[in-house]
């Protein structure tokens, strides 16, 4: 039996990008809520125990809200573009947005460059 939307595969790929994103979302939400606790137990420690040093990780609770607002942000990213390309794809008109892949890009490799500097 033959389908009557010629586009159904595509659609499933857009569907499971989608699913991809949700993912990564939800992994994003979750490590920044773990980092945002784990920044309350460096707190209560160094209460507890002074000569612990957790003023270098004072801006760990920071760093997991802002994990939780990326992951946020992610989904209604991940949201839209899938809208539009559904949208592209039904009419035919569906081009790969590489402004979009090179914004992502670029931004993974600054938040990777700031990171490994905060390492060292």
């Amino acid at each position: 039996m033959e389908s009557k939307n010629p586009h159904v595969s595509d659609h499933l790929a857009n569907e499971r990008t989608l699913l991809a994103w949700i993912r990564t979302a939800i992994a994003v939400i979750a490590f920044g809520v773990a980092i945002n606790r784990f920044s309350l137990f460096l707190m209560e420690i160094n209460q507890v125990v002074p000569e612990v040093r957790a003023a270098a990780n004072r801006h760990v609770g920071a760093l997991g809200a802002g994990l939780v607002a990326l992951g946020i942000v992610m989904m209604v990213g991940a949201l839209w573009h899938y809208l539009r390309v559904s949208r592209s794809i039904d009419a035919e008109t569906y081009r790969p947005s590489t402004r979009i892949m090179m914004v992502a890009s670029a931004a993974i490799v600054a938040m990777g460059i700031v990171a490994l500097v905060w390492l060292f």
